[in-house]
């Protein structure tokens, strides 16, 4: 689905990546894990189109997408969660979710869509009419993840999703990203929690100063000495 050979990108005269080679199979969840700086969160913003292509190919179905604006990658069905959620704090809930569909033509197919995904959050349900910023840390999370969906992305990229959450929130969290994933939804996945991020990921990679130094199933990296010592602690 997703293919990414020898990508460059960075800021002004600081190049941040410097030669990543990925792929996230259809349907899958791949991981990406790494240490602050490492050039995680610039992999992403490059494949959303936020942060230009130096050098290197990124196809997506087949497509080439290096060169396409932001809307343009969402309108092929890549999607990206930020990290720190940024929803729009003054506009109630429903009006962040709308704005998420805003590169698809209105259709009853809307509506359908959002009755879906309140199936899927359902703490959003009776929070349609206040205001965003009003919302809890993991209500926001999960309101960051609907407005996504609600491109109806076949790729979703979620940065950092447990970032700032209490423990039980975390494996609410995961849990909705693995619900996400059944419905056919691949997922690339940045995240801190090493342990949690492997332990869901079909596939990960391991990124330190911008290139890929370890990649593998996730159960097989979960017992490597080196992500051991490095990410997990022990």
């Amino acid at each position: 689905m997703l293919e990414v050979t020898d990508l460059h990108s960075g800021y002004g005269k600081i190049e941040i990546l410097k030669g990543v080679t990925l792929k996230v199979p259809a349907g899958s969840i791949a991981t990406l894990i790494g240490s602050n700086g490492a050039g995680k969160s610039t992999f992403l913003m490059t494949l959303s189109g936020i942060v230009r292509v130096r050098k290197g190919n990124i196809l997506f179905e087949g497509k080439a997408m290096e060169k396409l604006p932001p809307d343009g990658i969402v309108k092929l069905g890549i999607t990206q969660v930020p990290e720190g959620r940024r929803i729009f704090p003054h506009l109630t809930v429903d009006e962040n979710l709308d704005l998420g569909a805003y590169t698809r033509s209105l259709s009853k197919d809307l509506k359908k869509d959002k009755e879906e995904l309140l199936d899927l959050f359902p703490a959003l349900k009776n929070r349609l009419t206040n205001l965003a910023g009003n919302l809890s840390g993991g209500e926001q999370q999960m309101l960051a993840m609907g407005r996504a969906l609600m491109a109806r992305p076949r790729l979703l990229l979620l940065d950092e999703p447990s970032l700032g959450l209490a423990p039980k929130l975390v494996e609410l969290v995961f849990a909705l990203i693995k619900r996400i994933n059944e419905r056919g939804i691949a997922i690339l996945l940045v995240e801190q929690n090493a342990w949690k991020a492997l332990e869901l990921a079909d596939y990960g990679y391991v990124i330190e100063s911008g290139r890929i130094q370890l990649e593998g199933p996730g159960r097989d990296l979960l017992s490597n000495p080196q992500i051991k010592e490095a990410y997990l602690g022990e």
